[in-house]
């Protein structure tokens, strides 16, 4: 039964999944380009001066927003086709149990969105490893790991906007996790975010919860 509903949203999402990665290619492209362009016209002693003085980020601004934006992206696609003509009544019918409906469909999600990050993780290390040092990369670590819970979170958030029934929650609901995503994306100097990092990986278990609770509501036709 969970390959089947894995199954199920890989046909729902494909395409979706499809534009994220040519995305990321894209993204991945302009960010080693623009790498070596830096090194090419400043050369590796102002390039290394500017992220060690300057405290300048090693990838392009654009990137911090790439996860968010797969977040948006792939949450959108998987719910908002369930919310049409109310067919997640029919999900949640199944022979299996509602939670863990709910759990391997947000499973399948973060599975996806992980791989995808864990992808555009490992190509920028490998791409800035030539010409910074590792301790420049573990900057550059710290600094992409609260992208890239709050794009996990950003899913589940739109997870959980997407499966409430009632519009006027579903406005509050976005409010708040409007709030929230926010922690994840402040500008902060380097190693600013490694001691509020535990605070970010509770909101992103807390927020495991919330599509639940939409759920539910749903399925019982909350009316308000």
């Amino acid at each position: 039964m969970f390959s089947a509903i894995f199954y199920k949203e890989w046909i729902k999402t494909r395409r979706t999944v499809g534009l994220i990665l040519l995305l990321l290619v894209a993204l991945l492209v302009y960010a080693l380009v623009q790498m070596g362009q830096t090194l090419r016209v400043n050369g590796a002693v102002q390039a290394w001066s500017a992220v060690l003085l300057k405290d300048m980020s090693l990838v392009p601004a654009v990137t911090r927003w790439f996860p968010l934006l797969a977040g948006v992206l792939l949450g959108v696609a998987q719910f908002i086709p369930e919310m049409t003509d109310k067919r997640l009544k029919l999900t949640l019918h199944l022979p299996l149990r509602e939670s863990k409906i709910v759990f391997v469909t947000l499973l399948y999600g973060m599975a996806v969105l992980s791989a995808v990050f864990l992808t555009m993780y490992v190509v920028l290390y490998a791409g800035l490893s030539r010409h910074y040092a590792v301790e420049m990369l573990h900057a550059m670590t710290w600094q992409l790991l609260p992208y890239f819970e709050g794009g996990l979170t950003c899913y589940l958030f739109t997870a959980w906007v997407c499966m409430e029934p009632v519009w006027r929650r579903r406005v509050a609901n976005a409010l708040v996790a409007a709030a929230g995503l926010y922690l994840f994306f402040m500008d902060a100097p380097s190693g600013a975010y490694m001691t509020f990092l535990p605070c970010l990986t509770l909101i992103l278990v807390a927020g495991l919860s919330f599509p639940f609770y939409s759920a539910t509501r749903f399925k019982d036709g909350s009316p308000g």
